[in-house]
């Protein structure tokens, strides 16, 4: 996208500027590229079920641009930005797709000091925070069963929401001998009170080998068109997880519930999914991830939509070569209990370069 060439001069110039008057100041460009080549099939109807061999982005994370600030205000008070844009690597586009904002990933502010922090902008959910960080593929849309099973647009994922809220207010506590409260808000900014703002919680407690956490989130109108909800529609999500590291391996457990409100008929499907999975350590610079995940969408309230089953297992193996490129290889198996679909799979080699 044309707007890239306009913005290295501006960070450099702004780095001038700042020599002697940002003395305690650090500015910060990262981020990380991830392109994949192999055989790629999701469970679909069994005449459109075909496997596309292709060169892919954004498999085991989806790749970004970012820059990142902070201020040492002193008295243990700092100050920070975040601006993060996605990109797809194999075509050279910006955004997850054509119709992503462009600091989509991340825009925001942040103030932090021994009461807590808090963020101002567009930022991650406390949901999604959650799924990744209690699975063996993080962030991965291309192979994680429990990002694929919330998260993932257009394909499997169940929340009808984006994994980043817009106009968002979140506040983090402290930790208090392992124990982390988190607060989120979406403002719906309308005098329209059939529009109405989202709110998420989370609790997150770590000590040792062993991590917990429970997230819940209320999704509203205010995150339309994005979530397509309409005045009187909402959406409940719920999720526990956990996470042991006994050494040889880590293991992760995930149980969540989506509750829909406000449908009629065949629209008003409730869900319940789990996710278990396991990282391997296999040498110093090698491990093997695998991870399962099961949906279950039924219809309530006499809806007309049939139950159905949503099976997704990944195996990869992942190789560091050095602390910021890694190479993978992966299979993944997408099955979809309905009628006439058939199972996917795909089969992926790729390279993750983070700088």
């Amino acid at each position: 996208m044309s707007v890239l060439k306009y913005i290295a001069p501006a960070v450099v110039t702004t780095l001038g500027l700042c020599t002697h008057a940002c003395a305690q100041s650090t500015l910060t460009l990262y981020g990380t590229l991830d392109l994949a080549y192999g055989s790629f099939m999701t469970s679909a109807p069994a005449a459109k079920s075909h496997p596309v061999t292709k060169v892919d982005g954004n498999i085991m994370l989806t790749s970004y641009l970012g820059f990142k600030g902070v201020e040492d205000l002193g008295n243990g008070l700092k100050t920070g930005f975040v601006l993060e844009s996605f990109l797809r690597p194999d075509t050279g586009g910006a955004g997850r797709s054509d119709t992503d904002v462009f600091w989509a990933r991340a825009a925001n502010v942040w103030l932090q000091g021994g009461a807590g922090k808090v963020v101002l902008g567009r930022q991650a959910t406390l949901g999604y925070a959650q799924v990744v960080a209690f699975n063996p593929f993080g962030g991965s849309f291309g192979l994680s069963p429990a990002v694929r099973l919330t998260y993932k647009a257009n394909a499997a994922g169940n929340d009808k929401g984006d994994n980043g809220w817009s106009n968002a207010v979140s506040y983090v506590s402290p930790s208090w001998s392992g124990l982390t409260v988190s607060a989120q808000a979406q403002a719906a900014e309308t005098t329209d009170k059939s529009e109405r703002a989202s709110y998420a919680v989370s609790l997150n407690y770590a000590a040792g080998p062993v991590a917990v956490g429970l997230v819940a989130h209320t999704l509203r109108s205010a995150e339309a068109p994005k979530a397509n909800l309409t005045a009187g529609q909402k959406q409940n999500f719920a999720m526990a997880s956990a996470s042991y590291d006994a050494g040889f391996a880590k293991f992760f457990a995930q149980y969540g519930v989506y509750d829909n409100a406000g449908y009629t008929g065949a629209s008003k499907i409730d869900t319940s999914l789990v996710q278990l999975g396991a990282t391997v350590p296999v040498s110093a610079a090698g491990k093997v991830l695998v991870s399962v995940g099961q949906s279950r969408e039924k219809p309530v309230s006499g809806g007309s939509t049939p139950k159905t089953d949503h099976n997704i297992a990944s195996l990869a193996y992942d190789h560091w070569l050095s602390k910021r490129t890694d190479v993978y290889a992966a299979f993944m198996l997408d099955d979809e209990d309905l009628p006439g679909y058939r199972a996917g799979r795909s089969y992926i080699v790729g390279i993750r370069h983070a700088f």
